[in-house]
């Protein structure tokens, strides 16, 4: 079950949900609309033309990485992260509360961890030069996307804890 908003639990919205979360929205809504009109116009020049567009899987794993980037820490924010509290809401509240807090810093690790890893294999790939097959499209600023989505989820498990 997902956390009440803000609204539902009569509390005011945090300013500093709208100045993370709308460019977020806005960027993966270009990526994914990009996305889109890239595999329909591909799949209806490959059908009715015979002349698929070249690299378009290069384009669209790139594309896609991205889009994946951003909705990190949109799930952050939505409160849509993975929780079992079966058994956790049978527990003392006291107990709950702590629970809560260790779910929320071993998160914040995690997504610190990732980040950190993902940023040392976006070095790694531009060092080595890593590309995609086709187009020889570089591989390291996808990694570097996912650094900064796992980064940003970071921080904003970071402020949903220090805000409520």
């Amino acid at each position: 079950m997902a956390a009440p908003t803000p609204d539902e639990a009569g509390l005011p919205e945090a300013g500093w949900r709208k100045w993370f979360e709308v460019p977020l929205v806005l960027c993966g809504a270009a990526i994914i609309f990009v996305l889109m009109g890239l595999s329909v116009t591909d799949a209806l020049l490959r059908s009715f033309f015979n002349a698929p567009i070249f690299g378009a899987n290069d384009y669209a794993q790139i594309l896609l990485s991205f889009a994946v980037a951003i909705s990190f820490p949109l799930c952050v924010l939505s409160g849509r992260l993975i929780a079992i509290d079966t058994l956790a809401r049978r527990l003392p509240v006291p107990i709950q509360k702590t629970l809560d807090w260790a779910t929320t810093i071993l998160g914040i690790v995690m997504l610190a961890y990732l980040a950190w890893r993902s940023f040392s294999n976006a070095l790694e790939a531009s060092e080595f030069g890593e590309t995609t097959l086709l187009l020889q499209l570089p591989f390291a600023p996808s990694y570097y996307a996912v650094a900064a989505g796992c980064a940003l989820s970071s921080l904003g498990l970071i402020l949903e804890r220090l805000t409520k």
